[in-house]
């Protein structure tokens, strides 16, 4: 029987690095949503990701990070 092995890709960002950067600054710049964005569109974000992707756009929403255009 012959095992397959999985390969995990890599996200091209680190999402927790990013998310604090973020919420440390007070503030979603153009390069921060850009970031998000390709992290979303990678097959390999997990459910981790997704959640701390989802904290800052509830933070967004509540008016506690400006976003900068």
């Amino acid at each position: 029987m012959q095992t397959q092995t999985m390969q995990t890709q890599t996200l091209p960002f680190p999402t927790e690095q990013i998310v604090n950067s973020i919420f440390q600054a007070g503030e979603l710049s153009r390069a921060d949503r850009h970031q998000l964005q390709a992290l979303l569109s990678n097959d390999a974000i997990g459910e981790n990701e997704l959640s701390s992707i989802e904290k800052v756009i509830d933070a967004v929403l509540k008016g506690i990070l400006d976003v900068l255009y």
